[in-house]
């Protein structure tokens, strides 16, 4: 009976660490995949002068599609660079 319970014990400590871990890894991964609304900026004519759009829910890395407007007639999102300009490209967030 002693070693049994001297066998299974650390056995089974040994699964539930694992399975603590194995959890807490994919709670992690979720958490970095989450988005925040940023500011949108549409070129209003030219990317010198901007106008802002509604929050929007884009990043700057690079995917398919670009970020666009929710409007009738769609137009594309951008952000602002150091010199004040909207011409840094967002796109839209991939599930």
């Amino acid at each position: 009976m002693k070693t049994i319970v001297k066998v299974i014990l650390p056995v089974l400590a040994f699964t539930l660490a694992s399975a603590a871990a194995v959890s807490t890894n994919e709670a992690k991964i979720k958490e970095s995949k989450k988005t925040v609304l940023i500011q949108g900026y549409i070129q209003n004519p030219s990317a010198q002068n901007c106008d802002p759009v509604d929050e929007v829910d884009c990043v700057t890395t690079a995917s398919t599609q670009a970020c666009m407007t929710i409007e009738a007639i769609p137009k594309r999102v951008f952000d602002k660079d150091e010199s004040n300009a909207c011409n840094v490209s967002l796109y839209r967030v991939e599930n």
